[in-house]
């Protein structure tokens, strides 16, 4: 049998288990709060469904698990052994280590000028996460992140460590698709000008090397470093991590909407917000709007639907599937999707016409003159790149379909 102990805002309440390929948790006597919505608190411990679909989710996918795996030399398929390799720091409020290691067992602040930076970002094709660089740690998705400690008083770049956690997320150029941290930067900027709460954001040269960064939302923004615990629907609905795509059982808007709708704290207020998302979404041409794209944060109130992050308008890439991950009124097409489709998905939701058409109606003439707008701000500020006006185009021919 393996085991890890979980520490949940660096406390540890509980233990990972490891059997014959089978996982399992149970939280210690000490204990005091849930970590997840499908872990609540008690004695029994969880079986191998629950527990794998929570922590599964912790770990990166697709190619940077697949190079991650080859270097620490543990199967692709053994999560557990991914966990004890990568899981001194995880989404949210999540640290796991080996019974046998102090909880903080690194904590130095080690500085870093920006031409490191750039050494480590390249660096990154080769040891995803700087994996084998004495960090442990572990970010969902599938391309290449860096993730550094950036205190908001100081202009200067550190080293995660166990005590000094990383509060930024840095993604280099990506050599197949050079624009696409440009396509994201705009989609998530536009997010912000349309009223919707977004990741913040920048692109920042360091030395010769181009990079995207996001503030994680899952930190305290102040000097503290506290971590808020997260989820995304994945891990609230219960899927693995390779269950996020339509194609593998992933998760329906009907789904995700049920969900806040049974367990947020402000229903309401989140309803409405997750579906402006679906249709901002729409908008951009992103079709790879799946459950791990949309995440909610633990509070003291309750849970509360988390900024939007990972915008893109995939459209643009004629090799990427064109499909969207969740149906619209029962439609995958996105060049087939109408306003009826908002309308039969906004009735399985209970939501009258006149709602959704206002929604459609004001986001769909609006992103168009904020799209222009933060064209003309990316030309004065230097940060223009032609493939915004390819999502442009797509934007204009998206509200044409709702019109």
């Amino acid at each position: 049998m393996n085991l890890l102990d979980v520490y949940f805002h660096n406390k540890k309440v509980g233990v990972l288990k490891e059997h014959n390929s089978r996982l399992s948790f149970q939280y210690s006597d000490t204990a005091t709060e849930s970590i997840a919505h499908l872990l609540p608190l008690q004695k029994e411990a969880f079986g191998d469904k629950e527990t794998r679909s929570f922590f599964i989710n912790l770990l990166p996918e697709g190619d940077v698990a697949r190079k991650i795996a080859q270097i620490k030399q543990v199967s692709l398929n053994n999560p557990f052994a991914l966990l004890k390799e990568l899981g001194g720091e995880c989404a949210g409020a999540i640290s796991l280590y080996p019974q046998d290691m102090e909880p903080v067992c690194n904590n130095k602040l080690e500085e870093i000028s920006e031409d490191e930076v750039a050494s480590l970002l390249i660096k990154l094709s080769r040891t995803p996460l700087l994996t084998g660089e004495g960090i442990r740690l572990s970010l969902a998705g599938a391309q290449d992140k860096l993730a550094l400690t950036i205190f908001p008083d100081r202009d200067k770049y550190y080293k995660p460590s166990d005590k000094y956690i990383s509060t930024w997320i840095l993604k280099p150029e990506n050599k197949n698709v050079p624009d696409l941290i440009y396509n994201e930067y705009f989609c998530m900027k536009l997010a912000g000008l349309m009223g919707l709460q977004v990741a913040e954001c920048k692109i920042k040269k360091f030395g010769s090397v181009l990079a995207y960064m996001t503030k994680r939302f899952d930190r305290e923004n102040d000097t503290t470093l506290q971590r808020i615990q997260q989820e995304d629907f994945c891990q609230g609905l219960g899927l693995s991590n390779k269950k996020y795509q339509r194609t593998e059982g992933g998760p329906s808007v009907k789904q995700c909407f049920r969900f806040i709708h049974d367990n947020f704290a402000n229903k309401a207020k989140d309803e409405l917000y997750f579906l402006k998302s679906i249709v901002f979404n729409f908008l951009i041409g992103n079709s790879d709007a799946h459950g791990k794209n949309f995440s909610y944060l633990h509070t003291a109130n309750g849970y509360v639907l988390a900024p939007l992050y990972d915008l893109v308008s995939t459209q643009v890439y004629q090799g990427l599937a064109k499909e969207m991950s969740m149906a619209i009124g029962g439609e995958y097409e996105p060049d087939r999707v109408r306003r009826s489709h908002f309308r039969e998905m906004a009735k399985e939701f209970g939501i009258k016409n006149q709602l959704i058409d206002d929604i459609l109606d004001k986001l769909s003439a609006e992103i168009i003159l904020q799209a222009e707008k933060l064209k003309e701000m990316t030309i004065e500020e230097k940060t223009y790149n032609a493939v915004y006006d390819k999502i442009i185009e797509i934007i204009v021919e998206r509200a044409g379909q709702l019109s």
